[in-house]
């Protein structure tokens, strides 16, 4: 089965293909099967105006040929296969964001604007801490949204400069946790793409981080740009004991992982009842050879 077959215009068995072939003045066809691993894949023709006999080393050069291109076939095949994995993945993350966090947000600012007549005529101060609250969950819903929205569009992460995703994906957390987070930059630096995206996701994982496990009352950003990128991720949260993570908690691993595939350098301090910092820096390519010199 993973030799090719080679057939005179009399012999050849597709019935369709043989009248182009002869419009063609085709007289001899040599079928290469496409093989991985043993199994076929697909196959590729060769037509010759002039028969004559073919030598072994051709038979077995052709051969190779097949499998070469079956294994590159196959291998398009699952990279395409993997890249609409990665699209249903990234379709499901994303409606459990928008149900976890603007929905709910939502939800809640419907609830309050269902009662606020009556409770406004009750009590007018109550009223206005409400109408206050109201504000900063519609606040927060259009600031998850528009995050979303950004991460629907494949160089979003890239095109807007990091300070402004930072304040977007502050002002989405303040609305749906409540969370006052306070952003600091310095200076004005463009990042490679890479590690644009890489920041931002570190930042992403680090505030869902304080959200769901810190207790905090109070998280402050600060983002340095000038020759080296330094970001400061800290909360005033219940703290935990680094070396005892439960594996299950792959935040921590995961964020260590991005700034390793950035060659930037992480440092995460923290202890019960004091809080927690993350601070991650990258330096440059022009910087790194400076240092060295």
């Amino acid at each position: 089965m993973g030799r090719p077959i080679v057939w005179q215009m009399n012999d050849y068995p597709d019935v369709g293909l043989k009248p182009w072939l002869e419009k063609k003045r085709i007289v001899q066809v040599i079928c290469v099967p496409l093989l991985v691993k043993r199994k076929l894949v697909g196959a590729f023709i060769l037509g010759a105006r002039q028969a004559r006999p073919i030598l072994p080393e051709e038979i077995s050069l052709l051969t190779a040929s097949g499998e070469q291109i079956g294994v590159a076939v196959e291998n398009a095949r699952l990279y395409q296969q993997a890249e609409e994995t990665a699209a249903v993945a990234e379709r499901t993350r994303l409606a459990r964001e928008l149900h976890d966090s603007v929905t709910q947000t939502l939800f809640s600012a419907s609830l309050i604007a269902e009662v606020l007549p009556d409770l406004w005529k009750m009590n007018e101060s109550e009223g206005w801490r409400r109408l206050e609250e109201l504000r900063e969950l519609t606040r927060g819903a259009l600031a998850e949204m528009r995050t979303l929205l950004v991460e629907l569009r494949p160089n979003a992460l890239v095109e807007i400069p990091l300070p402004d995703l930072l304040h977007q994906l502050c002002e989405s957390l303040i609305g749906r946790a409540r969370l006052p987070i306070q952003l600091n930059v310095e200076g004005q630096h463009r990042l490679p793409p890479d590690v644009q995206i890489g920041f931002y996701r570190i930042t992403q994982e680090a505030l869902n981080n304080i959200v769901k496990h810190s207790k905090a009352t109070q998280a402050i950003i600060t983002l340095r740009l000038n020759g080296s990128i330094h970001l400061s991720i800290e909360d005033n949260g219940c703290g935990f004991e680094p070396d005892k993570v439960p594996p299950d908690h792959l935040g921590l691993k995961i964020m260590c992982e991005r700034a390793k595939a950035l060659g930037a350098k992480i440092s995460i301090y923290s202890e019960p009842g004091e809080g927690t910092q993350i601070s991650v820096t990258w330096k440059d390519f022009h910087e790194k050879e400076l240092d060295h010199d």
